[in-house]
């Protein structure tokens, strides 16, 4: 086996966005996992790139004052959790700094400055979703082989380990979601081993049982989706059943069958099996319906102010005409629907749009629609010209005054940016959970667009996680 490179006393300099802290031994950047500024360590290098490395610590010499010990005890293996050794209020300082760190660096962005971030009034138990897996053979923690204790079923539902797709932690109690998700959880493990249920071996691809989601809502829904590698329609039934009965909050139950190789739910047919067909949560003066592979901020209380920050932002006399575009279940534009004369969502996902329409007649809003279909085929027509045209696949889409925009992670597709210039809304409000490749596309959308106001947004405390609100005007 190759010998590890091993760097001593290294002080850390900084944190990144990515919440690494940074050393420079030799000139090079390397990458160190749980440690603060001013700290300092001895570190192993475990993967090397190109331009940089990353590494572990080996030993402390000195800690942070700042540092402070994590209130989960499974916090040193499991992959949920990643700031849990730095308060709350330190968290949230480091993040505001992230967001325009990355402006800077990457979209050349100095001002305006942004806003003071938005935190949490909540920093546990504050997702109102959950994944937990099931695994054969469970992650051994090191406190356990320290122990020497025999550990008779290996058998596991809880987290991924920290890098391994293949490993999962036992988990006794987690803090990032209300009761009664530990008690499900719970539940879930004994019903399995007394029935003696086969776990999913993500090598083998063998097992039944694959991944347990709890979805709960603060209206009191409880929805438990259970997804299993076999065609035993019989079985998934008997086991949410039994949850049921052990658990008599749950107030809906539903199962998929996967017998591919990757974790992806959303191809998959969600099987009702009893109970709501939804939950329902409450977001401002809106309800929306949650179905089990619904898109929903998974923190719906930041959620709420979230949305507020974009209708505050929205300069409108109410006959605009406002696209929402990856509008998911339309939640952000029946947000601000009353501001504006209508509301046009784009969703790819034919599901989302069919529950963006539901939301829309459950809150009686008359003045949005919503089509499925991908954001760039519906933005440019065949002759090269723009929105005001009958798309080839259907829908005429008006040109917009507002645009919003809340894309995936990966950010803007180019094809995309060329569209909304050609558009040149008088207003963009873009709302990103990743703000480097938002920074990216800031640098295109500022050819005509000055940028008014920028808003950090935490949704996602105890990690390196945010969310960024910057509102574009046409120059």
């Amino acid at each position: 086996m190759k010998e590890q490179r091993t760097y001593t006393e290294q002080t850390i300099e900084d944190i990144e966005d990515g919440g690494h802290g940074i050393i420079k031994p030799e000139g090079k950047v390397v990458f160190v996992e749980g440690v603060l500024p001013g700290e300092v360590v001895d570190v192993a290098i475990t993967r090397k790139k190109r331009s940089h490395s990353f590494a572990k610590v080996t030993a402390w010499h000195t800690h942070s004052d700042d540092r402070r010990e994590p209130f989960c005890s499974h916090f040193a293996d499991c992959g949920g959790c990643t700031w849990q050794y730095l308060p709350y209020e330190g968290q949230l300082r480091y993040k505001e700094r992230f967001v325009a760190d990355v402006l800077r660096q990457i979209g050349g962005i100095e001002e305006p400055v942004p806003l003071p971030i938005i935190g949490c009034e909540e920093a546990i138990y504050y997702r109102n979703r959950l994944d937990f897996s099931f695994a054969p053979v469970r992650w051994i923690t090191q406190s356990e082989v320290d122990s020497g204790r025999t550990i008779a079923d290996r058998r596991a539902l809880g987290f991924h380990v920290k890098g391994r797709f293949d490993r999962v932690l036992e988990v006794e109690h987690c803090y990032l979601q209300a009761d009664p998700s530990n008690a499900i959880r719970t539940a879930a493990r004994e019903i399995a081993l007394a029935g003696d249920y086969s776990f999913h071996d993500p090598v083998e691809h063998t097992g039944l049982l694959r991944n347990l989601v709890v979805r709960t809502s603060g209206l009191g829904g409880v929805m438990v989706i259970l997804v299993i590698g076999e065609e035993r329609h019989d079985l998934a039934v008997a086991f949410l059943s039994a949850l049921k009965e052990r658990v008599p909050s749950i107030t809906s139950g539903f199962y998929l069958i996967n017998l591919t190789r990757n974790d992806d739910m959303s191809p998959h047919p969600a099987i009702h099996a009893f109970g709501d067909e939804t939950i329902t949560e409450r977001c401002g003066h809106l309800q929306f319906d949650i179905h089990p592979k619904s898109f929903y901020q998974t923190n719906s209380r930041q959620a709420e102010r979230l949305y507020g920050i974009v209708r505050e932002w929205i300069e409108a006399g109410g006959k605009e005409t406002l696209l929402d575009l990856y509008c998911g279940i339309g939640s952000i534009g029946l947000f601000v629907a009353d501001l504006v004369g209508s509301v046009v969502g784009i969703e790819s996902i034919p599901e989302a749009v069919d529950r963006a329409v539901e939301n829309s007649r459950l809150n009686d809003i008359g003045n949005a629609r919503f089509y499925a279909g991908d954001v760039r085929e519906i933005l440019a027509t065949a002759g090269g010209e723009i929105l005001g045209a009958q798309h080839a696949s259907g829908p005429v889409i008006p040109k917009p005054d507002i645009v919003i925009l809340d894309p995936p992670r990966a950010g803007l597709h180019p094809k995309v940016l060329e569209m909304l210039l050609k558009l040149a809304p008088r207003q963009i409000i873009y709302v990103s959970c990743k703000p480097s490749t938002q920074a990216r596309d800031l640098t295109v959308l500022t050819e005509q667009y000055r940028i008014e106001r920028i808003q950090p947004v935490d949704m996602f405390p105890q990690t390196f996680h945010m969310e960024n609100v910057v509102d574009l005007r046409l120059r």
